[in-house]
């Protein structure tokens, strides 16, 4: 998906990140939850692919069936629901893994970490589909070559995705909400700061008050499955 291909860019961009999912029930890299053996690192990095494919494998494949088992959120919904009122005017970026958003409805997502549910060869770089689970010695469906598909996943140190395409649409938008994104982090930080150069008004969803400065022109703080679709009500109540 691209906003050039829209008559004109978005009005709104929605910045999501780990929280939302995580209040859905999805978290994927809970260090509560991660197998015997096996730390963060291991299943984020190049290196750690490069070590133990398999078990680094597996671990998405586990992710991937505990996905299917998940259900979008109130918040994944009423996002889906503004932008079905407001058609081709909303941009959703997210650094989650899921396909959530997606589930609920919403039609313009971009995943600027990677999909959960799809995988790249490292030969020919295309991607595919994958539902099912990934072993380390399976053929790309593309170009048929055996034991180089890996998780289409942003490694740390590799570039995010898609990001001249987030900075488009920054630079036209009239209203930024980030939620669950960390405000104090990157990519957020720098989206933010995209945003009010192109003078938007901001808004940010916290599960929680927090002490941490003012960066937005709004901060809201509560249960996502409350607080979100409270405000897209009262956007569209605008319209």
């Amino acid at each position: 998906m691209s906003t050039t291909a829209w008559a004109k860019s978005p009005a709104i961009v929605i910045c999501t990140g780990g929280a939302l999912s995580q209040e859905a029930g999805f978290a994927p890299f809970d260090p509560q939850r991660m197998p015997p053996g096996l730390s963060l690192e291991d299943v984020v990095t190049r290196e750690g692919f490069d070590r133990e494919p398999a078990r680094v494998h597996e671990f998405y494949n586990r992710r991937r069936r505990e996905l299917s088992q998940v259900r979008p959120g109130p918040a994944h919904e009423a996002l889906a629901v503004l932008d079905t009122v407001r058609s081709h005017e909303v941009l959703v970026v997210t650094r989650n893994l899921d396909d959530l958003h997606e589930r609920a409805g919403s039609k313009a997502v971009l995943h600027t970490h990677g999909e959960l549910l799809q995988a790249r060869c490292m030969i020919c770089t295309k991607l595919s589909e994958r539902l099912d689970d990934i072993a380390a010695d399976a053929a790309c469906p593309v170009c048929g070559n055996v034991g180089h598909l890996r998780p289409h996943i942003v490694w740390v140190g590799e570039e995010p995705l898609r990001m001249s395409t987030v900075y488009e649409a920054l630079a036209h938008c009239g209203l930024f909400l980030a939620i669950g994104a960390a405000g104090g982090s990157e990519p957020a930080r720098s989206f933010l700061a995209a945003a009010r150069r192109a003078g938007a008004h901001t808004v940010e969803f916290r599960r929680e008050s927090s002490g941490a400065p003012v960066l937005y022109d709004e901060h809201i703080a509560g249960p996502f499955a409350e607080s979100v679709p409270a405000h897209v009500k009262q956007l569209i109540a605008r319209l």
